[in-house]
């Protein structure tokens, strides 16, 4: 299998899956099969690219065998959503909240300015 070379793929930051999608998940491998069919991505890629077994995958899927915690993001990364961690959030009653970098910038500069000093 070919892979592709990164600094020639356009990368596509993370974005959150449909909150009513998410909300039907019963459990976490329901969030992480939504993360992969979101995506596109075909099974035989992600597993080549998480380093997972086929077989092995096949029964994470059948939720016959765990999904690796330490590969979540890596999978989120790869399918270009949050379903996992959006899951997690709703679980334990927490909003999943990005910090980009100009709402930090903003936030940094309204401190700034509460101080008197200028930016």
């Amino acid at each position: 299998m070919q892979k592709e070379m990164p600094f020639l793929a356009e990368t596509r930051g993370l974005q959150n899956a449909p909150n009513e999608l998410v909300q039907k998940c019963r459990h976490g491998l329901d969030a992480i099969r939504l993360c992969i069919q979101l995506s596109g991505n075909t099974h035989e890629y992600l597993c080549a690219e998480l380093g997972i077994d086929k077989g092995h995958f096949s029964r994470i899927m059948q939720g016959k065998a765990w999904f690796p915690d330490t590969k979540r993001i890596e999978l989120m990364n790869l399918c270009g959503n949050r379903a996992p961690a959006q899951y997690d959030a709703i679980m334990t009653g927490c909003d999943l909240v990005e910090k980009s970098k100009d709402a930090q910038i903003i936030a940094l500069k309204a401190q700034l300015a509460a101080l008197g000093v200028a930016a």
